[in-house]
């Protein structure tokens, strides 16, 4: 008699995306996201001082040039020093920047160099926190994994329409936001239990020729093209939705990020593993075309109702695009540059700082807050086009594998 078939061996649970690194992680990441969050309010300040559209187009947009500067040294730092070493440098600098506002009392040298500071302490940050929860998530959950992790940094958004209703006026934010640069500060507690990831590498860490052609990869070429799209509409959207609407009269022009906030949670929270089962290429043009959307709204914008729609389809966009995009960046890199990789992702979104707010304030100045965001709902629009060309010759099918370099590199997290 035949011996009987041996019985196949039963299926690997899935790896646990609720650790207790995750959670430690998610937590330092909500106490600091509230003092960046808090600073969507000074161009409310800033307008209060007699700021016109281009200077606060100008004074956000300077948070972006420390950012530029030192993002390859925020690359290397994440990848050679370390990610929490790099994490609290970064939040010291940025609670720092945002104490420093209560010495502002004009349009000048101050305020710039108050953004200049906040950018450097944030581009750390922003990189670090992501380039941290890719290596404590499972790969095959990823997108599902920043997407989580990402509410963390969505609801420190409900602080503005919260700091509004209990009576924060713009000349209160002197103070208002140097106090919760201390909060900021407080997040180092949560961040320090966590265990800094540990690599084994089988060669030499990459050098600054194998970083650089790693990031040089075709398949990256459409991912670097959508997050400037994306970056630019919600860093135009940061500097002006809630000026403009006050200046059109609505009453709680800090409602915007309600919504926002309301919108972004809700798509993580109910619609997290679309992305990982549908494809996160098939989820970059419809995230997209939501905030071009609500640039649209945010164009014709008159009255409360219309405000909140345009922060719910913003927020909806960006519920999706960021996590699609961050997993993009980690799943076409090798590992062994995952950091300087993140980093360039991030310095994308200075770029569009840096750009964006001054050149549309301009805009606005000369034509009106109505043509500013149609234009940039038109361009965004175009810019698409042209990521759907990008994708379809040079994205995944068409790139190189994921983890294929040489230098490849193991992370494990002790949790």
């Amino acid at each position: 008699m035949p011996a009987p078939a041996a019985s196949a061996a039963p299926p690997a649970p899935p790896a646990p995306l609720f650790t207790r690194a995750f959670g430690l992680l998610v937590t330092a990441h909500f106490i600091q996201a509230v003092g960046w969050a808090s600073m969507l309010l000074f161009p409310l300040y800033l307008a209060h001082l007699g700021a016109s559209r281009s200077q606060i187009g100008a004074v956000m947009g300077a948070a972006a040039i420390g950012g530029l500067v030192l993002r390859p040294l925020i690359g290397w730092s994440l990848d050679r020093w370390g990610r929490k070493p790099t994490l609290t440098v970064g939040t010291l600098i940025s609670g720092a920047a945002m104490v420093g506002i209560a010495g502002i009392d004009s349009i000048g040298p101050a305020a710039y160099a108050v953004r200049v500071v906040f950018g450097i302490g944030t581009a750390a940050l922003f990189t670090g926190y992501f380039t941290f929860c890719t290596d404590i998530v499972p790969a095959a959950r990823r997108t599902e994994g920043i997407a989580l992790f990402g509410i963390s940094g969505l609801l420190p958004l409900l602080v503005n329409p919260a700091a509004e209703r209990f009576g924060v006026n713009a000349v209160d934010l002197a103070w208002f936001l140097p106090i919760l640069g201390l909060v900021m500060i407080t997040s180092l507690l949560a961040l320090r239990p966590i265990k800094e990831p540990v690599t084994h590498a089988s060669h030499a860490p990459p050098g600054p020729a194998e970083v650089l052609r790693a990031l040089r990869r075709r398949s990256l070429w459409p991912v670097w093209l959508a997050t400037c799209i994306f970056a630019g509409l919600v860093m135009l959207f940061g500097t002006f939705a809630t000026v403009v609407a006050k200046d059109r009269g609505i009453e709680w022009p800090a409602t915007y990020w309600l919504t926002y906030a309301g919108g972004s949670v809700c798509v993580r929270l109910l619609g997290a593993r679309i992305p990982d089962r549908l494809g996160t290429a098939n989820m970059v043009a419809p995230s997209l075309a939501m905030c071009v959307v609500g640039a649209l709204a945010l164009a014709g914008v008159h009255d409360l109702d219309t405000l909140a729609v345009a922060g719910l389809l913003g927020g909806i966009g960006h519920g999706y695009a960021f996590p699609v995009l961050t997993s993009q960046v980690a799943e076409r890199t090798p590992e062994a540059v995952r950091g300087s990789a993140l980093a360039m992702f991030t310095a994308l979104w200075d770029v569009a700082f840096l750009l964006v707010p001054p050149a549309f304030g301009a805009v606005a100045d000369r034509h009106g807050d109505g043509y500013m965001f149609s234009a940039a709902a038109l361009l965004g629009t175009v810019s698409m086009v042209g990521w759907l060309a990008a994708e379809h010759r040079w994205g995944r099918k068409g790139g190189e594998p994921a983890e294929s370099a040489p230098d490849s590199r193991k992370i494990n997290v002790s949790e």
